[in-house]
């Protein structure tokens, strides 16, 4: 098995593992067979197209046919994309515990206040949106407004506030395509099918 076909492989095993799957789930998914991954693992088959595609899309990986020449261009953009795009994640996910634990606080020291509980629903719902798709900088902008609440004489002004951003921050995440996804749909390297685009 040649290095590139090695690598694909390791790739492969990789995300079944990180998705917690076992190559008998992997089969099922992917509709190859069990022993057909088990060699396609090991490095001990010549690994086909066709199943090369199955499983990328069990894995929810996408194929890309990249010159040669731009490779290792392709792959430092790739690796600075997701060092960088985890450090937001992490920085939202503190700026979400943090908005968790003001609110906390709010309602324990305001449990009447008109409203309160319509913006603790709306925090709620951001966790239907993966932590990549909200913006880090409106977060940390709603932290604030959200502990401005807390101060004599600014509660309604602050809550009313923090539910405008509230608003703001579910409409870009609902609305705005994926960071790296660009305004249009990419379609997968591995169709085969003749796809007219005069049509």
């Amino acid at each position: 098995m040649s290095c590139d076909i090695t690598g694909i492989a390791e790739r492969l095993q990789a995300a079944r593992k990180t998705k917690g799957l076992s190559q008998r789930e992997l089969s099922e998914l992917a509709g190859v067979p069990q022993a057909q991954i088990s060699r396609i693992e090991a490095g001990a088959v010549d690994l086909r197209l066709s199943s090369l595609a199955a499983l990328a899309h069990a894995l929810d990986l996408e194929l890309a046919l990249v010159p040669r020449k731009a490779v290792a261009v392709v792959r430092s953009l790739s690796r600075d994309a997701i060092s960088s795009n985890r450090k937001d994640v992490v920085a939202i996910q503190k700026e979400m515990q943090r908005i968790s634990e003001t609110m906390r606080g709010i309602q324990m020291s305001m449990p009447d206040l008109e409203g309160l509980q319509r913006l603790q629903k709306s925090i709620s719902d951001l966790h239907r949106f993966r932590v990549s798709m909200l913006d880090l900088e409106e977060m940390k902008k709603l932290r604030h407004i959200i502990e401005q609440i807390g101060r004599p004489g600014k509660e309604m002004v602050s809550l009313n506030e923090s539910l405008k951003i509230m608003r703001t921050i579910r409409n870009k995440a609902s609305h705005d395509p994926l960071p790296d996804s660009g305004d249009t749909l990419s379609r997968p390297a591995y169709s085969l099918d003749e796809e007219d685009d005069d049509a």
